[in-house]
């Protein structure tokens, strides 16, 4: 994601897919935390 992010930030010259692709990341970071907390109890 990183990568494709990059590249689309060279190739548009805006910072926009860095945003979005930053953000997806965020949220499934977020969705395996809760999963892990969710199955340690």
């Amino acid at each position: 994601g990183v990568i494709v992010a990059g590249i689309l930030v060279n190739y548009l010259s805006s910072n926009k897919p860095d945003l979005i692709i930053g953000t997806i990341v965020f949220v499934l970071v977020i969705q395996g935390a809760f999963r892990i907390l969710i199955l340690s109890k």
